[in-house]
């Protein structure tokens, strides 16, 4: 123990025992197991201590004490008034009251913008509804393709796309039959419908190739888009009119179009382009198999 605490300064022991002092309130008779040692250095704090607290102080003048308590009465109004939500004033009036109008208009556009947001968060999540609804039913067709495939000997079911052979020089081409799944109740008749769609038709597109081409699909097992989301051009194309090859399906808006793979899978894509291949059209820049999407 350092002589009378020394320039106030503590040694290790004498911080251990102080320590423990506190944990107990600075009643000795609850610290245990002391050994003599530490309980020397226990009372040598207890009477430093016992110093301080004979130590006398002068009285705080009143005018300090004023002082104080109109600091914490000006804090606590300053408080207050940041606290304080205004309400509109209301007036009496022959027929009962009546709100001042500057308070009745910005309640109306709290209102307004209120009723905005929460239209803008519904047609998202309606939006985003029924595109996932939209894939669905792509991967149920994905699946029933599949299945038919395996009772077919590898075959899937095309049907001749006479509307559109004008785009193929005259050459009668074929495109994936759906409705074939459907009838044949591989699938069924509601999974040919996407449910943004609100043109003519179910709303999907089907990939539509020459015949020796169908055989070269089957024949290099790749990855393929098998169909889509409406073809928004299509019309256009058979009519001779301009059209823009990168429009996007309107039937999902901003969220693009959905795609169905020959693997099964389905994909979403902003931009009607698939490995640099524009899917709407026939372009001839894929150099194996350019994706073609009729309905």
């Amino acid at each position: 123990m350092t002589s009378g605490f020394e320039h106030l300064k503590l040694t290790k022991e004498d911080a251990a025992v102080l320590d423990q002092l506190v944990d107990v309130g600075f009643d000795m008779d609850q610290l245990e197991y002391l050994t003599p040692e530490d309980e020397t250095r226990a009372k040598a704090i207890l009477n430093i201590l016992g110093f301080l607290d004979a130590y006398t102080v002068e009285n705080a003048s009143e005018t300090l004490i004023d002082a104080t308590l109109a600091r914490i009465d000006q804090y606590e109004s300053q408080r207050l008034r940041r606290m304080h939500v205004a309400t509109a004033q209301i007036e009496p009036s022959s027929k009962g009251f009546k709100i001042r109008m500057p308070d009745l208009m910005t309640v109306a556009a709290m209102i307004l913008v209120t009723v905005s947001v929460f239209a803008m968060l519904s047609k998202s999540a309606r939006s985003q509804s029924i595109n996932n609804e939209c894939a669905s039913n792509m991967a149920m067709v994905g699946r029933g393709l599949f299945n038919y495939a395996i009772d077919h000997n590898g075959d899937t079911p095309t049907e001749q796309a006479t509307e559109v052979a004008s785009l193929f020089g005259g050459l009668i081409p074929e495109r994936t039959d759906a409705q074939e799944l459907a009838d044949k109740e591989y699938c069924d008749h509601n999974h040919l419908n996407c449910p943004g769609h609100g043109g003519v038709g179910r709303g999907f597109s089907y990939q539509t190739q020459p015949s020796a081409m169908w055989d070269e699909i089957r024949s290099r097992g790749k990855v393929f888009i098998i169909m889509s989301d409406h073809n928004p051009i299509l019309g256009k194309m058979l009519a001779n009119k301009e059209f823009d090859p990168l429009t996007p399906s309107p039937t999902h808006g901003s969220l693009g179009q959905n795609h169905l793979r020959d693997d099964g899978s389905t994909i979403s894509a902003a931009a009607p382009v698939i490995g640099g291949d524009l899917i709407w059209v026939l372009d001839g820049k894929n150099r194996g198999i350019d994706i073609f999407l009729t309905h």
